[in-house]
C-alpha cells in the first residue's frame, strides 16, 4: 500500500466514524447532548468537527467505546478498516513541545512521557502556516505500524506560556498517570523502582502501610513522609500520634472543594486538605504495587461493612458508588477492602440491588485497573521532570525572598506566615510563591 493510499483509507475510516456519531441511533442524542454541555449546539461545521474527535476518543457509551459501537454497527468492515480502527483504540492526548518542522509532520517532545516523536500529518503542511518550533501544542496522535499519525491539534501555545504549559502537563499527569510511562518502557520502570523505594519508606515512616486521620491532619502526615523521603528526617511516634485523628461520625456527603479546574489546580492543590471548611476522614494508604493513595471517606466505606446495621451510616449508598465509580480508585484498593470484610460483597449486591461476584465486579468498574498497571499519580510525579521544574521554580522563588530578607524554608504549612500578614503561611505566601 503506497503512502497516498494509506493516508486516504485512514481518512475515510475517520469520516466514516464522524457520520457514525452524527447519524446512528445509538450516539446521535448523546453526542448532541455532549455539545450542549459544550454550549456547542448551534457551532460551525468546523467547530462541530473540532469537538466530534474527543467526543469520539473520550466517550463511553454503556461502558463501551465510539470505536467499539462503531465495529458492532458495521460488520462488514475491511481488513484494512479494522487495522486502522484497532490502531485509532490506542491513540492518546498529549503536551508536545514542537522541535522541528518536517515536511510531512512534525518532530515533538513528550512533556508528558518524556519521549520523542516523529509525527506524520495526515492533512497537507500549509494548514499548520504559523507553527513554528518552540511552540507547544496538544495534540492527540495515534501509533500505526511503527508510525505515529496527527489526528489532531486541539490547541497551539507560545513558549512564553511555558509556566501555564508546565502546569497543564501535570494536570494532565494527575488526570490520567499512565500517560506518562505508557509507550515509555524506561520511565515505567524508573517508577515501579521508586514504588519499592517509597514503599519501604512509607512502613520505615509510619510503621504499618494504612492510615486514618481526618482531612484537617491528613496534610501533616503526607508532609512528614514527604520530608523522610526528601531528607531521611523520621518523625517521633508523639508527632504521627498527635496527626491521627478521628472523626466524631463516618458520614458520606459531596466536598466541593474537589471541584477544580486546570487553572487552578495548583492552587487548590497547595491549600491542602485542610483547607477544606468541612470535616471528613482520611485513609492514608500505601499499595506495594502502585503507590500512595489518599482517599477521603475511606474509614466511612469501611464502616459500611463493620458496623451491623449500615444504614446509621448517612450516605452508604453513595460512598460505595463514590469508589467503585472513580477512576482514581484503584482494583487493589476494592480488593483491600473486601480481603479486611468477609461480608464485602453480599453487603454490597445488597445496597446496590446486584448480584456480583468479586471478579465481575471489579471487572465491570475497574476494568483499566483490571487490564493494566495504574500507579498513582503521586508515584508518577515523583519521577516527573515537568512537576520537578514546577517545584525547582518555587525553590528559586524562595531564594529570591530570601535576598529580600525572609526566609521560608522552615516554615510549616500551618505557621504563622513570616511576611506579618497574620495568615497562616499555606493561606498567604506558600500560595504566592508557587503561582
Amino acid at each position: 500500500m503506497s503512502v497516498i493510499e494509506k493516508l486516504a483509507i485512514i481518512s475515510d475510516t475517520i469520516t466514516k466514524l464522524m457520520n457514525f456519531v452524527i447519524t446512528d441511533d445509538s450516539t446521535k442524542t448523546d453526542y448532541n447532548e455532549y455539545l450542549t454541555t459544550l454550549s456547542a449546539q448551534n457551532s460551525t461545521t468546523k467547530r462541530a468537527q473540532a469537538l466530534i474527535i474527543p467526543y469520539i476518543f473520550e466517550r463511553r457509551l454503556n461502558k463501551k467505546t465510539i470505536i467499539e459501537l462503531f465495529e458492532e454497527k458495521n460488520t462488514d468492515l475491511r481488513k484494512e478498516e479494522k487495522e486502522i480502527l484497532n490502531c485509532l483504540s490506542n491513540s492518546f492526548s498529549s503536551v508536545f513541545e514542537i522541535r522541528r518542522i518536517l515536511s510531512n509532520g512534525f518532530e515533538l517532545y513528550n512533556l508528558v512521557n518524556e519521549k520523542m516523536y516523529k509525527i506524520l500529518s495526515l492533512v497537507k503542511m500549509n494548514n499548520y502556516r504559523g507553527v513554528t518550533p518552540g511552540q507547544f501544542a496538544l495534540c492527540r496522535v495515534f501509533p500505526m505500524k511503527d508510525e505515529f499519525y496527527l489526528l489532531e491539534v486541539s490547541n497551539v501555545l507560545s513558549s512564553s506560556n511555558k509556566e501555564e504549559v508546565y502546569k497543564y502537563t501535570v494536570a494532565k499527569i494527575i488526570e490520567k498517570p499512565e500517560d506518562a510511562y505508557d509507550d515509555n518502557p524506561k520511565k515505567k520502570e524508573q517508577i515501579e523502582n521508586l514504588v519499592k523505594e517509597f514503599g519501604k519508606k512509607f512502613i520505615d515512616c509510619f510503621g504499618e502501610d494504612e492510615i486514618i486521620t481526618t482531612n484537617h491532619y491528613a496534610d501533616n502526615l503526607i508532609n512528614m513522609f514527604n520530608l523522610y523521603c526528601d531528607e531521611g528526617t523520621l518523625p517521633s511516634k508523639e508527632e504521627i500520634q498527635e496527626n491521627i485523628k478521628q472523626v466524631e461520625t463516618n458520614r458520606y456527603f459531596t466536598v466541593t472543594d474537589f471541584k477544580n479546574s486546570y487553572s487552578d489546580f495548583m492552587e487548590k492543590s497547595l491549600e491542602g486538605f485542610s483547607a477544606h471548611n468541612a470535616t471528613y476522614d482520611i485513609g492514608i494508604i500505601y499499595d506495594k504495587e502502585l503507590g500512595l493513595f489518599v482517599l477521603p471517606f475511606y474509614q466511612t466505606l469501611c464502616k459500611i461493612y463493620e458496623v451491623d446495621d449500615y444504614k446509621t451510616i448517612q450516605g452508604y449508598k453513595d460512598c460505595i458508588k463514590s469508589f467503585l465509580e472513580n477512576d482514581k480508585v484503584p482494583a487493589n484498593i476494592i480488593k483491600r477492602v473486601a480481603d479486611k470484610y468477609k461480608n464485602f460483597i453480599d453487603r454490597t449486591n445488597e445496597i446496590l440491588s446486584t448480584s456480583y461476584d468479586i471478579d465481575s465486579l471489579l471487572q465491570y468498574y475497574k476494568a483499566d485497573y483490571m487490564n493494566k498497571k495504574i500507579f498513582s499519580s503521586a508515584s508518577v510525579l515523583y519521577a516527573s521532570k515537568i512537576f520537578e521544574l514546577i517545584m525547582n521554580t518555587v525553590s528559586t522563588k524562595d531564594e529570591n525572598t530570601k535576598k529580600e530578607g525572609i526566609d521560608y524554608s522552615k516554615v510549616g504549612r500551618n505557621d504563622p506566615c513570616p511576611c506579618g500578614s497574620g495568615k497562616k503561611y499555606k493561606k498567604c505566601c506558600m500560595l504566592k510563591r508557587a503561582v
